[in-house]
């Protein structure tokens, strides 16, 4: 009989767990701050899948279907006696996990080593054989990655993912699509599982499969997909291959111009914005204008205002652009809304003196 029970994919607190088992929600540092420890016999791993612990250190953790393998401590090894505990036939082991170092836990059920390493620190294959008192869960369920763990797909990483794709990268397990395709650049259609599949191996760090998650209108997939300014489309379905248009306001800043409309056309190229400004945050932890050093959120008090920074061209001049075109990350730049219409009432004089 087990000593202690939680729910099955519910968050925790490490506060909520320590006060579950009897001991001080208040505790700060201690063995139970280090990854695993005991309490009456009974052990408790607390891992990080997909991410870094905040000492620094990335112990390969992740999910194989349903299995978690996981790292002990650098020093750890098979035949120390804390593993021996919680690897032996009797063991009560309670696994927590988390894909982002400030999110509470996950409980993931009682787990049972179906596998141990050689190897320091030591690998274990956790399996989590009785997960709801003997209610067992089909094969596709168990083979999925947690969904938490696709919070990690940026659109930076989905940009990068089609740039591939386009460039004929066929190292995947991904086949063609039959219900649905993503519209890029130009209007190429790709498999959207591919590409989010692609993404995610970018995003995690590790090979994600086609069994590892879902497709269709309501899955992450799917949304994280839109999110990053693509549209998903049902197969075959006919589109016009005018390209997008301007508002009012840009054909008059253009002033008709075919180079400058153009130049437009390409900064709302699919995804590139939100790509750029995905990677942009990733390296300065904000957004802010390169040209005048606007922070619109500070200046605005509303995390709305960064809508007030635009992507623009600024390696290449668009009458230097061939008509394929493609387009680089690091070549583009974050501008407030005003210091890009001034850049572009600048290419503009440039064109009328041409």
């Amino acid at each position: 009989m087990n000593r202690y029970s939680f729910q099955l994919n519910k968050a925790y607190k490490r506060s909520q767990i320590l006060e579950s088992i009897g001991l001080d929600p208040d505790t700060k540092g201690g063995p139970w701050f280090t990854g695993y420890a005991e309490r009456n016999g009974v052990d408790f791993i607390f891992c990080n899948v997909g991410t870094p612990g905040r000492t620094g250190h990335d112990y390969d953790n992740y999910f194989d279907g349903n299995d978690l393998i996981w790292r002990g401590k650098t020093t750890s090894h098979k035949g120390q006696p804390t593993i021996l505990r919680m690897t032996g036939s009797g063991a009560e082991v309670h696994i927590f996990w988390r894909a982002n170092e400030r999110d509470p836990f996950t409980y993931a059920g009682q787990g049972k080593a179906a596998e141990v390493s050689d190897e320091s620190p030591v690998m274990v294959r956790w399996q989590f054989p009785n997960m709801h008192d003997g209610q067992s869960r089909d094969t596709r369920s168990q083979e999925r990655l947690p969904v938490e763990l696709f919070d990690r797909v940026s659109p930076e990483h989905i940009w990068n993912a089609i740039q591939m794709l386009l460039d004929g990268f066929a190292d995947h397990q991904f086949a063609d699509s039959t219900d649905y395709d993503l519209l890029a650049s130009g209007g190429t259609r790709l498999p959207p599982k591919a590409v989010f599949g692609v993404a995610a191996k970018l995003a995690l760090g590790f090979e994600v499969l086609p069994k590892h998650f879902t497709a269709g209108e309501e899955s992450a997939c799917f949304k994280k997909l839109r999110g990053a300014g693509y549209s998903i489309v049902k197969k075959g379905e006919d589109l016009p291959t005018a390209p997008a248009e301007l508002s009012g306001d840009d054909q008059d800043w253009a002033e008709g111009r075919t180079r400058l409309v153009t130049h437009l056309v390409k900064e709302r190229a699919k995804g590139l914005a939100q790509a750029k400004k995905s990677q942009f945050k990733g390296e300065h932890g904000k957004l802010y204008c390169e040209r005048c050093g606007l922070d619109p959120i500070v200046q605005y008090g509303t995390v709305h205002a960064e809508s007030c920074i635009e992507v623009h061209h600024h390696d290449i001049h668009v009458r230097d652009m061939a008509e394929q075109h493609r387009t680089k990350l690091e070549a583009l730049q974050c501008l407030c809304a005003n210091c890009h219409r001034l850049v572009h009432k600048l290419l503009r004089e440039k064109e009328v003196g041409a």
